[in-house]
This record gives C-alpha cells, structure tokens and sequence, in this order.
C-alpha cells in the first residue's frame, strides 16, 4: 500500500540527559494528547545516532542525535492531512519539551506490506 514515512531528528540533546527512553516518555504523553483531541495516535520508533558535520547552530561538531520513525497506516488513518496536523501538533510539543532543540524532517512516500499477527 501507498502511503508516507515520517524522520524527524532532535540534534544537539544534552548527552548526559537525554536516553532513548527518556524521548519516547516525552513522545508517548504528546501523542496521548494528541490522541484525545484527534482520534489519531502518532506512532514513533526511536533510534539513537551520533551525528559527524561541520559545527551547525550550538551542536557540537560530534552530536548526539535522536530519530523518530513514524508511518501512517492507510488502513487506520485514510486522510493523510489529518494525520499531518496530528503528527504536527505531536512534534511541536515533543520539540517544546526537549526546549527547542534544532530539527531536521524528512517525509518519504514508500510502499509498504502490513501484515497483522494470525
């Protein structure tokens, strides 16, 4: 099935403070809020990654990354907009709480098989 994959990157977290528990807590209540005002839960995967560039903003030229995978199951959420303002409204909390770290978002249409447990 058609539908979209949503990266967004939290850069330049306080290493000493930050886990990837820590930032699925902070998801997991956004996304609970969110929930109760949409009917739509945001879903992430969240991956841990050191980030190597150039010094960009206050993140130190070695960084402390973390990456939130969310997918929009059609089956679930047929509205793509509405799922848009949902995952928008989740972001914006989670950033808010994690005081406004710098944020890199990439949105991927893929094809993805979704297979329900027998």
């Amino acid at each position: 099935m058609k539908t979209e994959r949503y990266l967004i990157s939290f850069v330049g977290l306080d290493p000493n403070y930050y886990t990837t528990d820590i930032i699925a807590n902070i998801w997991d209540v956004s996304a609970a809020r969110i929930y109760e005002e949409t009917g739509i839960y945001v879903s992430g995967e969240i991956e841990e990654k050191y980030l190597v560039s150039r010094k960009v903003d206050d993140a130190p030229i070695g960084s402390l990354l973390f990456v939130v995978e969310s997918k929009r199951f059609p089956t679930e959420i047929e509205d793509r907009e509405q799922y848009w303002d949902a995952y928008k409204a989740v972001v914006e909390e989670v950033r808010y709480r994690l005081e406004n770290p710098r944020m890199d978002l990439t949105i991927e249409d893929i094809d993805m098989a979704h297979f329900e447990k027998i």
